[in-house]
């Protein structure tokens, strides 16, 4: 039979995450518990696991924790979308990563046989690691992305502004280019 309810501890070690973020969680009234013991002990269910998912989701897209309280709480919340906006940053994140791991096997490849590496390559797999950095946007996933900050409010849009990664000007202008280039269309 399936477990039903999580003890704190139970659910933290469970999760990845700390005692004392579900503590927070709960003081902030962003995670609380529906059950508890006899004891007063907080006792998590499925729909508490449910929602910790959509929380963790929302933080991963960088989502402060009160925008995320907002989101959840909001009657018109559909958490397909989160669902959906992590897999597809995941999907870029895979391919970007084959991408690399291709280049890298033929580079593998070359070295065992004593070749030389033209520049060419050299530079392709340089290009590579740089976008398998966490801050790198390829064109499809920041259509993506505005897909989903179109779904906000204009202050969980001011918000989560604040909250982005500073990017480097090579990205700010790569990014000034999509856009022109999109209104030219």
């Amino acid at each position: 039979m399936s477990k039903t309810t999580w003890k704190i501890g139970e659910l933290a070690s469970q999760c990845g995450i700390t005692v004392r973020t579900l503590h927070h969680y709960h003081q902030i009234g962003l995670l609380v518990p529906s059950e508890y013991t006899e004891a007063g002990h907080r006792l998590y269910t499925k729909s508490d696991l449910s929602k910790l998912q959509q929380i963790l989701s929302l933080k991963q897209l960088g989502l402060s924790l009160e925008d995320i309280h907002d989101f959840i709480e909001d009657p018109s919340y559909n958490p397909m979308l989160v669902v959906q906006a992590q897999l597809e940053i995941i999907n870029e994140q895979i391919k970007l990563k084959e991408k690399l791991r291709h280049e890298l096997e033929q580079i593998q490849a070359l070295l065992s046989l004593n070749n030389d590496i033209s520049a060419d390559q050299l530079l392709k797999i340089l290009e590579l690691i740089r976008m398998n950095e966490n801050n790198y946007l390829t064109p499809e996933l920041v259509e993506k992305l505005k897909a989903f900050h179109d779904n906000l409010t204009a202050d969980q849009k001011s918000r989560l502004k604040m909250q982005l990664p500073l990017v480097n000007e090579a990205q700010i202008q790569a990014l000034k280019k999509m856009i022109l280039k999109r209104q030219d269309m």
